[in-house]
């Protein structure tokens, strides 16, 4: 692996001073790792804990509401995977792929490590997932509660980042994923498209966006690799704190709090609020973030998706 000096290769003063409002874009050195090639990531798949591996498929260039189904690709070498999603309709994830395996640990920590500097904020916590994705597949329509941002490696992607208004994502609906009543994917409305701000990134660009940005994301005509980072600085645990604490007063005591626009000056005091109610009353939900598994990969079925018995689009069609 080469050993690299800096893995950011673009960052200004103007780029830190519009972090967190807005959205910013640099480039990267990761593909010069050499930790993202074919045969690499075939060697990642091999390894990487089949419980924490996602094999997804969906209709190519799927609408943002539209979510994907789960399935499975036991008994194929990571190659073989990798030659699935090169030429079907899927997705797969090694889902923590970049703290769980030492040589792209070193190389995360590293990344890590420069954006804190860059951003001028420590990072207090970080995981990072290796998504390899055919062409015309995406990720629906959906929030993540941490700060969020996508290192792009191969191929060609679109993320379309919509407002943190209440008609994308409402106070409610965020408060719910925080505390767990849901999974992030949100309720989609054609006329929510209108909002986005569509941002195209090829190898070796990178995009961070504001807290709490709904997102969909639609990829080219070509095999793509990213890295998608979930991270909490300061900033970003006491703004969840702030929306915790307001949902559990919605929730129990019936009150209509407002979380955006909260003065960061009482945050801090909605923080350790957040952290004694999560200790000693946690709360009863805790939505499980399985999917059934409804196909297996088979290289010689169409998209390379083989239905399992009582699945498959014509069955959701008569249902």
């Amino acid at each position: 692996m080469t050993q690299l000096n800096a893995m950011i290769a673009d960052w200004s003063a103007e780029k830190r001073a519009a972090y967190g409002d807005e959205i910013v874009r640099f480039r990267h050195r990761l593909e010069e790792t050499g930790l993202f090639t074919d045969e690499a990531l075939a060697k990642l798949f091999d390894k990487h804990p089949v419980a924490h591996r996602d094999i997804c498929t969906m209709t190519p260039n799927p609408p943002p509401g539209q979510t994907w189904i789960a399935g499975e690709a036991n008994g194929l070498s990571g190659a073989e995977i990798i030659e699935a999603v090169r030429k079907g309709h899927l997705w797969a994830s090694a889902r923590s792929g970049m703290v769980m395996h030492p040589e792209y640990k070193a190389v995360f920590d590293a990344m890590m490590a420069e954006f804190g500097r860059a951003i001028g904020q420590p990072i207090l916590s970080a995981n990072a997932s290796i998504l390899v994705s055919g062409p015309k597949m995406g990720i629906f329509f959906h929030v993540d509660p941490a700060e969020t941002m996508l290192w792009h490696v191969r191929g060609t992607k679109t993320i379309n980042i919509y407002p943190r208004t209440d008609d994308y994502i409402p106070e409610r609906a965020l408060e719910a994923i925080l505390l767990k009543e849901t999974l992030s994917d949100c309720p989609w409305r054609d006329e929510m498209a209108a909002g986005a701000t569509p941002v195209t990134l090829h190898a070796g660009e990178a995009v961070a966006w504001p807290q709490h940005g709904p997102h969909n994301v639609i990829n080219g005509d070509n095999l793509n690799v990213s890295v998608s980072i979930e991270y909490n600085t300061p900033a970003s645990a006491l703004l969840n704190g702030v929306f915790y604490v307001n949902g559990r007063l919605r929730r129990t005591l019936g009150l209509q709090p407002t979380s955006r626009g909260t003065p960061r000056a009482l945050q801090p005091a909605y923080w350790a609020a957040s952290k004694a109610l999560k200790l000693l009353a946690p709360p009863r939900h805790n939505v499980e973030k399985a999917h059934p598994r409804q196909f297996d990969v088979d290289l010689k079925a169409p998209g390379c998706v083989r239905w399992r018995e009582g699945c498959g689009p014509e069955v959701r069609q008569a249902a």
